[in-house]
């Protein structure tokens, strides 16, 4: 494993129009890199625009014979990386010049952190706005448990701090780079550097192949992997999500007419769910994406450490 070396993951599955303005984003990087494209059995010109990028000796196409998925192609980059820092890229995102050379200054400086992403930007293509999400800096376990502070692809792993080979849970429909992050910060520091480092697009077309009930069967089975971590509060919170994600605001009423539990946890995590979709809400209207982000993580960050974890089932 190269230790200066960093490899970025970059899963494409029939986005041969924008994997390779993706790609030429990361090429564009300082340092040592290598590139390696995994394509999921597209069936468009994906192949054609991978082996153009495969002239520059740095790209390394992985083809799978059938899909595995996001998460699979993601384990196949990573089983594949000869580098100790290994990134990700998605197919139609995009690298910020100078992104790789600020995350190794980051890890220069705090040898112990295992993680590094960063602030990003949204883009809306087709249009000129831009806004930038701007999540907390400091960060744990605790505060991963109830929301996805890392929000993106985005994040460089040093492997050599992890024990055994990282891999994303493919049982997770969503919810899986979260789910990866709070297993890295189980083990040691994430790290965020306060500047807009990548480039989320919107462009109106599917991010990924999973079916319409992916975002709560994911969420759901993001819960009960790491209900045994989570305080009562925290699983309640979960729990008026998921039922969010399949009822909207009916289902989390009547799911919260019958939660069972503590009346304190129930209200902080009843309050804390309102808080952060209104805080969703203005932030769109603010141009402050990462305004969530940073609620929860204030509002959560003192109680972590006065609750314990509820060891009770869904």
């Amino acid at each position: 494993m190269a230790a200066h070396l960093l490899s970025v993951v970059m899963p494409t599955h029939n986005r041969s129009g924008w994997l390779e303005r993706a790609a030429r984003s990361v090429l564009a990087q300082e340092g040592e890199l290598e590139l390696i494209i995994v394509d999921d059995a597209s069936t468009d010109d994906t192949p054609v625009v991978s082996e153009r990028l495969a002239a520059d000796r740095r790209v390394r196409v992985v083809a799978n014979p059938v899909s595995l998925g996001p998460g699979g192609s993601r384990n196949r980059g990573m089983e594949a990386a000869r580098g100790d820092l290994v990134g990700f890229c998605d197919d139609d995102d995009t690298w910020v010049p100078g992104a790789a050379a600020a995350v190794r200054d980051r890890f220069a400086l705090e040898p112990m952190v295992g993680v590094v992403t960063s602030w990003h930007r949204v883009v809306h293509d087709g249009s000129a706005a831009v806004a930038v999400f701007r999540g907390p800096v400091r960060y744990g376990e605790a505060e991963l448990l109830w929301y996805n502070l890392v929000a993106l692809p985005f994040g460089v792993i040093r492997r050599t701090l992890f024990p055994g080979e990282l891999s994303v849970d493919t049982s997770l429909p969503s919810c899986e780079d979260w789910d990866l992050w709070l297993r890295c910060a189980q083990h040691r520091p994430i790290c965020t550097i306060p500047r807009a480092l990548y480039t989320y697009h919107q462009h109106g077309g599917a991010r990924v192949t999973r079916g319409n009930d992916g975002p709560a069967v994911g969420r759901q089975r993001f819960l009960d992997k790491h209900a045994a971590s989570m305080s009562t509060s925290c699983r309640i919170y979960h729990q008026l999500a998921v039922s969010h994600l399949r009822g909207g605001r009916p289902a989390v009423a009547a799911r919260a007419a019958t939660q069972l539990g503590s009346p304190a946890a129930a209200t902080f995590a009843g309050s804390l769910f309102v808080a952060g979709a209104a805080a969703g809400i203005i932030g769109a209207r603010l141009g402050d994406p990462g305004l969530p982000a940073r609620l929860v993580a204030r509002l959560v960050g003192p109680r972590a450490g006065t609750e314990q974890p509820a060891r009770v089932r869904s």
